[in-house]
This record gives structure tokens, sequence and C-alpha cells, in this order.
């Protein structure tokens, strides 16, 4: 992952990344955070850089780098995807994450109320 490739991400709103630092998107399942690992500051960008190839170097096969901006933060996790809806959720929140990501509509569905 180099310094070029954060500025976009930060600039795109976030990425997934699979375990080559590769931006990857699907056309179904859903994203479920495995662990949350970093919130840091946007600007920050060695110090997300340095984050990430950290997390690329530990994740294994079937597990992602999550990345997304909100607020001038990047939050950043390992997560994985799950086919089916009904086990997403149960993941999430056993988990205590706020919402998953589907993939085929490509927004968040939360997991709070």
């Amino acid at each position: 992952m180099k310094y070029f490739d954060i500025v976009n991400i930060i600039k795109n709103g976030g990425a997934t990344l699979n375990k080559s630092g590769e931006s990857v998107n699907y056309n179904r399942g859903y994203q479920v955070s495995k662990r949350d690992c970093y919130t840091l500051n946007a600007e920050n960008v060695n110090e997300i850089l340095s984050a990430i190839n950290e997390l690329l170097n530990t994740i294994t096969a079937g597990e992602f780098v999550g990345l997304w901006v909100d607020n001038g933060l990047i939050y950043i996790d390992v997560s994985e995807r799950v086919e089916r809806l009904s086990a997403a959720i149960v993941a999430g929140i056993e988990r205590k994450q706020k919402s998953i990501f589907d993939w085929c509509l490509s927004r968040c569905i939360g997991l709070e109320g």
C-alpha cells in the first residue's frame, strides 16, 4: 500500500482491501467487522498507511481490512464477507457492531434499535 493509494481511499470515503492490499467490490453478500482496530485523523496519512500495512501483514485468507471516513476520522477494522443476511446480522450483533455493509445495495444496514 502506498501513500497515493491512501489519499485516494480517503477522497473516496473508504474501501475494503484484500490481503494483497487491493480494493475489492462484490455484487452480493455482506461485510461484517470482526474487530475494530483504529480510529485515526484522516489527515495523518503516514499513520494510516502504517496501520493498514500492519493489518495487511496479519490478516488471514478470507479477511479484509475495511476503511471508512466520517467527520474527519478514518475507521479501520478487520472484516469478513458473509453470504447470508441472517448470518451477517447475527455476527454483527454478537460483535456489537452498529452496522453491516450490504454489497448488493452498496449501503450499510443498521443493527441498533
